[in-house]
């Protein structure tokens, strides 16, 4: 009797275990059709093949850096994996995550968040991020230091519990989509074309301090530890925009700081015009977000900078490799002239030239 009791207990945990996974699944947002930066973490881990670098970062990494474009200029593997609003203990525990299944040649970290610290908390970005992210210690420390203190840890590792009130809203394609969602992202990187109606231009406005964050600098440590530790040379970067919310203090401590580390850090908003990079024809808002021809142009340039930084690149000898990325540009340049379209006629009707 008492092992028959163990059994039926044994079974009941199975199957509720089971339903809430089966409920996670149904309730969850799928950020297929839009949102889409929500499913970048979580395709990750479809990854199979070797990746040269892995790029962390905010939504201006994965609207900027494009792995196929990489790919088919360059020949190197990579992976975006950068969310909304990457905070850098956001970046340093999915790089923790990353580094469980692959052995990068060069990490890169985007620093354009650097200059915020604990108070700032952003659920939905946080969202997008964690919920994403498969079961592990770095999960459970990336949600302790990501979440405000209204939130629970549960909600994060069962989604359900955050999303239920959501039944409303389900559609055929919640069902649909719990079984397999497909890829949405091209390697972290998120196609868009659109361009902004007008260009508008922000007035710098001087800051209190120019200080990072202890937080932040914290972080930034425990990244340069990791890669050292893993003999992963990184190198610290800021994408290129025309927003004005960076100052040269900013640039001074991370040069500083990187000369003290033995490691590099690049602004490539240094370099924009060598680039070609162009305010009203290359972002789909006034500067900030890359739209896919400003994405290539820079891709283009930041692969020449790893090039000469890294040597070429090249998985001749791995026919496997090869034959999976070769299906990744094919959806990629698919995709691509379908987008075009739309873009051209953005330019036509706005009256620029491309």
């Amino acid at each position: 009797m008492k092992w028959k009791r163990i059994l039926i207990f044994t079974a009941g945990l199975v199957v509720i275990a089971v339903a809430v996974a089966a409920l996670n699944r149904i309730f969850i947002p799928k950020y297929v059709d839009n949102n889409q930066d929500g499913r970048v973490t979580a395709e990750f881990y479809r990854e199979k093949t070797e990746l040269d670098i892995l790029f962390f970062g905010s939504s201006t990494v994965y609207n900027a850096i494009s792995p196929v474009c990489l790919y088919e200029n360059y020949g190197c593997t990579s992976y975006v994996r950068a969310n909304a609003s990457q905070t850098l203990w956001q970046s340093y525990y999915l790089l923790e995550d990353a580094l469980r299944d692959h052995r990068p040649k060069l990490v890169m970290v985007d620093m354009s968040f650097m200059k915020y610290g604990g108070e700032f908390v952003e659920e939905a970005s946080n969202r997008k991020a964690l919920d994403g992210m498969r079961f592990s210690k770095s999960k459970y420390d990336c949600i302790r230091a990501s979440m405000w203190e209204g939130e629970q840890m549960i909600t994060y590792f069962f989604p359900v519990f955050r999303f239920h009130s959501r039944w409303k809203e389900l559609t055929k394609d919640d069902f649909y989509y719990a079984a397999r969602v497909p890829d949405v992202t091209y390697n972290g990187f998120i196609m868009q074309f659109d361009i902004p109606d007008e260009q508008v231009i922000y007035d710098r406005e001087p800051r209190e301090t120019y200080d990072f964050p202890e937080k932040a600098w914290n972080y930034l440590d425990r990244i340069c530890e990791l890669c050292n530790r893993e003999e992963i040379p990184l190198v610290l970067m800021k994408t290129p925009t025309y927003v004005n919310n960076w100052y040269d203090e900013y640039d001074d401590a991370l040069t500083e700081y990187a000369q003290e580390q033995g490691i590099e850090y690049v602004n490539f908003d240094w370099y924009k015009d060598e680039m070609g990079n162009e305010l009203r024809t290359d972002y789909v808002d006034s500067g900030s977000h890359l739209n896919l021809v400003g994405a290539e142009k820079f891709t283009k340039y930041l692969g020449n900078y790893i090039v000469g930084r890294t040597g070429e690149f090249s998985h001749e000898k791995n026919a496997e490799i090869d034959k999976i990325w070769e299906k990744k540009v094919i959806r990629y340049e698919k995709d691509k002239t379908e987008g075009m379209k739309e873009y051209e006629r953005r330019l036509q009707e706005l009256s620029l030239d491309f």
